[in-house]
């Protein structure tokens, strides 16, 4: 059987675009080759507990129109970043501040039971029998009017045929997992290799303790470390503040968080201790993702953290591939938006009308 539109990429902007095909009335299959849909969008519970808790993108913002518009379409609350208190200051040396009356993500908002609620309602909303996980695909060939994808799947290889294939991942990772015959033009080669990841150099510790017990002494949960190993810290409690919650990012290398993950969630919870006194010594549950070594995440290349918001955008040799039948869709690729949520379903969109 021969599909109308192959989407690679199980991530937001992949649900996204399946939606958006299943409106208009298309035919189309998602291959996405982790066991679970999302991407990096990923929401987890503690241990013995319901709730969830954001190991990816946390925030949307109030000019967020279309991530606004898809909260209000499942019916999903949102609340304000907490932003009341001081901000915890720590220089080179260890010494602590915790006089700065300003936050760092005031204005921002969080989806009760994470963003991962938002994909989960995306996905429901989807014929089952069309989302294929722990599906990779690892070849695509261009055979004329057709396009032939060799999938590795959990029963063993699989070929399949379409008539346009979205990659609605990121552009590096197409570059590194996905051979293509006849390969691609140098120049669309480069576009992908220079177009970072984002996030994917990150790490992510969650501290989840029985109450936010910082907020009784004045602070609002963010902290700015200049001594790690965590950079950046915020409030993650959730909507009812049941539990309180605290994440941090990582600022170690790469290099030498691969294979020592106890050893800095250890250093982590020493470093909290420090910054919010002897409460946080003792959490219900600490939480650890690195996604610089997640495969279907990172490549070498992103191992890098990156120290400021590159500049996203649809790279001009990634349009019209293979006779306009090969499209890109990721987040990196949105043209106002990269990066972020927002972006992912800017680019979805953005797909859709190139689609035709």
């Amino acid at each position: 059987m021969t599909i109308d539109v192959a989407i690679v990429g199980g991530g937001l902007s992949g649900l996204a675009i399946a939606d958006g095909l299943t409106r208009l009335g298309c035919d189309w299959t998602l291959f996405e080759a982790r066991k679970r849909l999302g991407g990096r969008v990923l929401s987890v519970p503690a241990s013995g507990a319901k709730i969830q808790y954001d190991l990816g993108p946390a925030w949307i913002w109030p000019h967020n129109e279309r991530m606004l518009a898809a909260a209000e379409k499942f019916d999903l609350k949102l609340f304000s970043q907490y932003a009341d208190g001081n901000l915890v200051f720590q220089d080179e040396t260890g010494s602590v501040r915790r006089d700065l009356t300003f936050s760092t993500m005031a204005g921002a908002l969080r989806i009760a039971g994470g963003i991962g609620a938002l994909t989960n309602a995306l996905a429901a909303c989807l014929p089952r029998e069309r989302l294929h996980q722990e599906h990779a695909v690892i070849r695509i060939s261009d055979e004329g009017e057709l396009i032939r994808l060799s999938v590795s799947g959990p029963d063993g290889p699989i070929i399949e045929q379409a008539r346009k294939v979205v990659f609605a991942l990121p552009p590096r990772l197409v570059d590194v997992s996905i051979t293509a015959g006849p390969e691609f033009p140098a120049d669309a080669c480069a576009a992908m290799r220079r177009t970072p990841t984002w996030m994917a150099g990150h790490a992510k510790v969650i501290a989840i303790y029985e109450s936010p017990f910082w907020r009784t002494h004045g602070l609002s949960g963010d902290a700015i470390s200049h001594q790690g190993p965590l950079m950046e810290i915020h409030d993650a409690s959730p909507m009812d503040n049941a539990v309180g919650a605290l994440f941090g990012f990582v600022g170690t290398p790469v290099e030498r968080r691969r294979g020592n993950a106890e050893a800095l969630k250890h250093a982590a919870l020493d470093q909290m201790v420090a910054l919010f006194g002897p409460d946080a010594a003792t959490p219900v549950d600490l939480i650890y993702k690195d996604w610089a070594l997640d495969a279907e995440t990172a490549t070498e290349q992103d191992h890098a953290v990156l120290d400021h918001h590159p500049a996203y955008g649809m790279p001009g040799p990634l349009l019209g591939l293979w006779q306009n039948r090969l499209h890109f869709a990721g987040t990196e690729v949105a043209p106002t938006e990269g990066g972020y949520l927002e972006g992912a379903l800017e680019a979805a969109e953005a797909c859709i009308e190139r689609l035709g």
